[in-house]
Formats: C-alpha cells, structure tokens, sequence
C-alpha cells in the first residue's frame, strides 16, 4: 500500500495512485476538502478530474477539512492512517505531501533532465521559461535545483530559463513561514 495527501485535485495524488496501481500497491489518499466525514461511497466528491482519475485507478479516499488539516497536520494525518492500515496487516509506505522530500526532488532533478534533453532533441536552442502549478512547493524547490545543476554540469554559457511556480492552494505566506 501507498498513503500520500494533498489538496481535492491533487496532481500528486493522482500521480501517486497511478504509479502505486501500475505497480500492484493499493493507493490510500488523504484529500483537503471542504466536504467533511466523506464515506466513499456516498460520492460527495464527485466524479471530476484527478478524483475521478483517482477512483478509476482504484484509490481509497479519506478526507480531511482544511481546519483537521491546519489542526492536525499532514504528517500526523498520514501517520495515523499508516497506523490504521498496519492494524489491519497492511504495510504502507508513506509519501508527504506533494512529494515534498528528498526522493521526490530527485525525481524532478531527473525530469528536468530529460526535460532539457527533448527540448535539445527538438531543435531548440534555448529555454527562456519554465512554468507549472505549485502546491507544496516540492515541485518548485525539484525543478529550480534541477535546472541549477544541469546548467552547471554542463557547463551551459546560456541564460537559464526562468522558474514561475503558479500557486494552487495556499497564499504566497505559506512558503515563508
């Protein structure tokens, strides 16, 4: 089994049920949603975008109010479904949220990669922006570092393109504090 938590329509979460069905795990998601004491099968989420995706992969759906949220915290929220599931003698592995840790920047070190390798392959000569939806700000902090560390391993003598992370959730306040 595969725990992560993130907003209703979470690209991480509907990222991570794929990839964890893909591989035989069955994917639990925590999601932050106004609608509270959700049963799955009352469908108070409705049947749209990445929740949709996430029932049609066969995820698990708990959720939580954004005050259980602010309360509580996504880690312990995430614990505490961990422990639920190990109850019941499943072992889990738990993802924060948005993938925001270590593992989760390597993976967008190595998109922004292979990111710059099919822009090359392409014909382009130059990348002027980059430009993606930022929740947690793990994919900011991956994508900055990676394209610092393909520029500089490469030995690039050309401008790096600019990172613009479009906030989906919080206000600008929540990545400074």
């Amino acid at each position: 089994s595969v725990i992560t938590i993130g907003g209703e329509q979470s690209n991480h979460c509907r990222a991570t049920a794929a990839a964890a069905t893909m591989l035989g795990m069955e994917p639990h998601l925590i999601l932050r949603t106004e609608k509270a004491s959700y049963e799955p099968s009352e469908n108070e989420l409705g049947l749209v975008g990445n929740v949709l995706f996430d029932r049609m992969v066969g995820s698990q759906i708990y959720t939580c109010t954004p005050g259980e949220y602010g309360r509580i915290g996504s880690e312990e929220l995430v614990a505490r479904l961990a422990r639920h599931l190990q109850s019941n003698g499943k072992n889990p592995y738990s993802i924060p949220v948005g993938g925001s840790n270590g593992l989760g920047s390597w993976g967008y070190i190595n998109g922004v990669a292979e990111m710059l390798e099919q822009w090359k392959a392409v014909g382009k000569s130059s990348l002027d922006h980059v430009v993606f939806s930022c929740g947690s700000g793990g994919t900011a902090a991956g994508i900055a570092l990676g394209i610092s560390l393909a520029y500089a391993a490469n030995g690039e003598d050309k401008k790096m393109p600019t990172v613009h992370a479009i906030g989906v959730c919080d206000d600008p306040d929540y990545f400074y504090d």
